[in-house]
């Protein structure tokens, strides 16, 4: 009855993984189309896309509101305003470079994320065909960890390294804006103890082999 359960709990987070690796798949792969597609188009036409980052603000104000550029920026800037105060900068614009930046960050977090989807579901494919002490799966958790620990540093870093680009191409804003951090703590932790538990499996898995043996 056990099994059976494990099994039917197996086949639901495959699902549940498939979806989310086809959906991440399908953003990537937007991504790309849609930052090539913006700077063939927009070399055509008045085309606006919108550019985000993240950024942290110099005091708190109001969930959203408005940023007053004080000067003439490098790009051509149609509004700029900040979505939830915590907070993301948005800027509707006409520059390839801009909307290529931004997006850009954004694709190689997809991309990661993607990889971190494919190996979970791997390992919940392995449970489902009833191996799931298989050697495979712990190499696969190990990806796993390492994975998300790079994550945890190269998705912030990413989007530190886009809104520094960006930020440096406006001019002075109010209020006062900042890039975001630079890493996650709460992902590195997450990985981190993702490697411990993996480290705790592959030694039960060779004292049970060697039990095995002994018999």
């Amino acid at each position: 009855m056990s099994t059976t359960k494990n099994n039917q709990l197996a086949r639901v987070l495959k699902v549940i993984l498939d979806i989310i690796f086809g959906g991440l798949v399908f953003i990537s792969v937007a991504l790309v189309l849609w930052i090539v597609g913006f700077a063939l188009f927009s070399n055509q036409g008045d085309s606006i896309g919108t550019a985000s980052i993240p950024v942290i603000l110099s005091e708190d104000e109001d969930r959203q509101f408005e940023v007053t550029l004080i000067g003439n920026p490098k790009d051509n800037i149609n509004a700029a305003f900040l979505d939830e105060a915590e907070g993301i900068l948005r800027l509707e614009t006409d520059s390839a470079l801009l909307i290529a930046i931004s997006n850009a960050a954004k694709l190689v977090i997809a991309i990661g994320l993607a990889y971190c989807t494919y190996l979970l579901r791997a390992v919940v494919i392995g449970i489902r065909d009833g191996e799931p002490f298989a050697e495979e799966n712990p190499i696969r958790i190990r990806r796993l960890g390492y994975a998300v620990l790079i994550l945890g540093f190269l998705a912030p870093s990413v989007e530190h390294i886009a809104a520094t680009e960006i930020l440096a191409r406006l001019p002075t804003t109010t209020p006062t804006l900042h890039p975001g951090p630079s890493f996650d703590i709460g992902t590195i932790l997450i990985a981190l103890f993702i490697l411990l538990m993996v480290h705790i499996w592959s030694y039960g898995l060779e004292l049970e082999r060697d039990r095995a043996l002994t018999i």
